[in-house]
């Protein structure tokens, strides 16, 4: 009976004693480790192949526009000056902010080259966590959460990189201490300092991000003995000095920000709904449903229309998924299984419990380096059902719909990212016409599209949460750019307005409309 490529690089562990081919030395057995090597390679740039077709040149949406906005100062004292007066939660970006800032330096400003930078992260994080696996390899390269937030010029990127890359090392680290007992480091020096690397780039990619490195370090800390850690301690005094010396003005800092006030749009609340979207979003589900503007206003209706797709893969995630539960309870040390359910279920408490109490919304982002762990459960249980026969059936199903999945997200139209793009260049040719123009969307995403915002003639004024009355002030406009109303209109102000002056949508752009008065009196002059 043959073993073919994959289920060795798969880690099919199949026993043929009775075959002279499997004896020590023979040639079946020395040429399968390069024919593994080859296939995990071939696996690691297909992986890498398929990420790469996941960043797109769509336009910003509103948060990359901040990011686009503040990598884009020239002068990095500036920067700085502007990050920690910031009341939102990029001040709570530090280190991702200062590698973007110098990021656009070197390859511009454009949407792609600032979002290629995720890939800088996410090399290094995907082959320390995938170590030559090829099940490992295909649950991220087909995974929709990867394929979503490796297009994002956001810290969801760095994140993942190095939460691949901490988990990976740490799960080096507690198998070897389950392997070698007391003898020998856990790591070796190279592998200490990655790790240090790893944790402090996971840290300082957000005050999120801090939670989640907090987490890995006190799962690996219960897991490990301590006559293990004792000996391992000789390995990661300088990467432990390291962390000391760039964590502790990191955590003092993340305090003074908070004390400040900094912290996420509270547009809305954490509650079930969000929790489930959370879930939606990491298994991979986001691509076979509706887009997020459809979501986000509220036409539930429209989900019945992929109920047979979401469906479908909820299936095989039911399947492939405690498959990986049940092979992690059969070869994973119950100390270490606990360790790391207890400290991982904590900090996606904590930051559940901070996003209610605090009143701001938390996704499927805030959660992104826990995707380290569903990554490697899909792959235990891709692993264990791909040795039965019908157990291929089912991987293969899952793959191909988790694959369908991120690539409906880069390609169907419903899955764009927000196009202030295409609208602020109507309101360009609009004002060079002599239109009167509200912009009632992000500021920064109209200045980074380069829509001047202003009260003088040949500019847009900025119109957010207008209050009742506030047109009476105003110069009628001729033109009224809108998005997001629950943002930027919240209490339906802009909508009567516009109900009342007649006027009427004549584009729309993905989560943009452009409104006009009818009938249409042309452009007055400005004064």
């Amino acid at each position: 009976m043959g073993i073919s490529n994959l289920d060795l690089a798969m880690g099919a562990e199949i026993a043929e004693p009775s075959n002279p081919a499997n004896k020590p030395g023979s040639f079946s057995q020395r040429s399968r480790p390069l024919s593994r090597r080859v296939t995990s390679w071939l696996a690691m740039v297909a992986t890498l192949g398929a990420l790469c077709i996941a960043i797109s040149g769509q336009s910003y949406w509103i948060d990359e526009a901040n990011t686009a906005w503040r990598a884009a100062e020239p002068h990095f004292g500036t920067f700085l000056a502007r990050m920690v007066a910031e009341t939102g939660s990029d001040a709570q970006m530090p280190f991702f902010l200062v590698a973007i800032w110098a990021w656009e330096k070197i390859a511009g400003d454009g949407e792609i080259a600032l979002r290629v930078m995720n890939l800088f992260w996410l090399i290094p994080g995907l082959y320390i966590f995938a170590k030559g696996r090829i099940d490992r390899l295909l649950v991220a390269g087909t995974s929709a959460f990867l394929w979503y937030y490796i297009d994002e010029a956001r810290p969801y990127g760095m994140q993942i990189g190095a939460s691949l890359m901490v988990f990976g090392l740490l799960e080096r680290a507690v198998v070897a201490a389950s392997d070698r007992g007391a003898e020998g480091p856990l790591l070796s020096r190279c592998q200490a300092w990655l790790l240090a690397f790893g944790l402090i780039a996971l840290a300082g990619s957000s005050l999120l991000g801090a939670i989640w490195a907090a987490a890995a370090v006190a799962a690996a800390a219960c897991a490990v003995s301590w006559r293990s850690r004792r000996l391992a301690a000789s390995h990661l005094i300088g990467p432990s000095v390291l962390l000391v010396l760039v964590l502790a003005p990191l955590g003092l800092y993340y305090l003074w920000t908070v004390i400040g006030g900094a912290g996420g749009t509270k547009v809305a609340t954490t509650d079930a709904r969000t929790l489930v979207f959370s879930a939606y979003e990491l298994f991979g589900f986001a691509g076979l449903g509706p887009g997020r503007t459809d979501l986000r206003t509220g036409e539930g209706a429209i989900v019945s229309s992929y109920v047979v797709a979401l469906a479908s893969y909820a299936i095989l995630v039911g399947a492939v998924t405690p498959a990986g539960l049940i092979h992690a309870i059969r070869n994973i040390p119950p100390r270490t299984l606990a360790a790391c359910a207890i400290a991982f279920t904590s900090a996606a408490a904590l930051i559940l419990m901070a996003g209610y109490i605090l009143h701001w919304r938390v996704v499927g982002r805030h959660l992104a380096p826990a995707i380290a762990v569903v990554l490697a459960l899909q792959a235990a249980g891709v692993a264990l059902l791909w040795r039965r026969p019908a157990g291929k059936l089912v991987v293969l199903g899952f793959l191909m719909m988790a694959l369908a999945s991120g690539a409906s997200i880069r390609f169907a139209p419903r899955h764009a990212k927000d196009d202030y793009r295409s609208a602020a260049g109507v309101v360009r040719s609009a004002l060079t016409e002599g239109d009167r123009v509200w912009w009632n969307a992000d500021a920064l995403g109209a200045l980074v599209y380069r829509v001047p915002l202003g009260r003088e003639c040949g500019s847009a004024l900025y119109v957010s949460e207008p209050r009742p009355g506030f047109a009476s002030i105003l110069e009628a406009p001729t033109l009224i750019v809108t998005s997001k109303s629950d943002i930027y209109d919240p209490e339906g102000v802009l909508a009567a307005f516009l109900s009342d002056q007649h006027f009427q949508i004549t584009e729309t752009f993905q989560a943009f409309q452009i409104w006009r008065r009818v009938p249409s009196t042309g452009p007055l002059p400005c004064r």
